[in-house]
């Protein structure tokens, strides 16, 4: 005889991964990186639209508290520097509530590809949302972000501007 309700693998892995997240977490900082595993071919086909421009990749949902306050710099970040490009990996979030959160804060514009799943998010070895790295404009992985990070600081953004190839003497910003 069966009583309640079930809950289905997707949901489980889900409440798994967001339960081994820290709440509220900080980013360590900016981590020099060297190398990442091949890209999944949804995260190619991003990148392969961008050639020649620096990347940053934030892995993020909907449902995480960091992921929604960082968000507006990073975008804020997309928008200032014509060298740099935003894909974001929406993690074990529901369609649904990523389009809801896109059209809440007006993103109808920003890169997103669904790691509903999570098989982008573990290739990559992503254990804390959100986490962002950065590309240079050869694609190649320069720096990672665990955490949350504040984007309109002067010395992070100096830092990924510079880790990503782009020549911070001819902005502004």
């Amino acid at each position: 005889m069966k009583t309640g309700r079930t809950v289905g693998p997707a949901f489980l892995a889900s409440l798994a991964f967001a339960l081994s997240l820290p709440f509220g977490a900080q980013a360590n900082g900016l981590e020099a990186i060297d190398q990442l595993p091949p890209f999944p071919p949804a995260l190619r086909t991003a990148l392969d639209g961008v050639r020649g421009k620096a990347v940053m990749v934030n892995f993020w949902a909907s449902w995480c508290g960091p992921c929604r306050d960082e968000m507006p710099a990073l975008v804020e970040l997309d928008e200032a520097e014509p060298g740099m490009v935003l894909i974001t990996v929406a993690v074990a979030d529901r369609a649904a509530d990523t389009r809801r959160f896109l059209d809440d804060h007006l993103l109808d514009t920003l890169v997103v590809i669904a790691d509903h799943d999570q098989a982008i998010s573990r290739q990559w070895g992503v254990r804390t949302i959100p986490t962002t790295y950065v590309l240079n404009t050869s694609h190649q992985p320069r720096l990672r972000v665990r955490g949350e990070a504040d984007w309109r600081d002067a010395a992070v953004r100096t830092r990924v501007l510079k880790a990503a190839g782009i020549d911070t003497r001819m902005n502004s910003n």
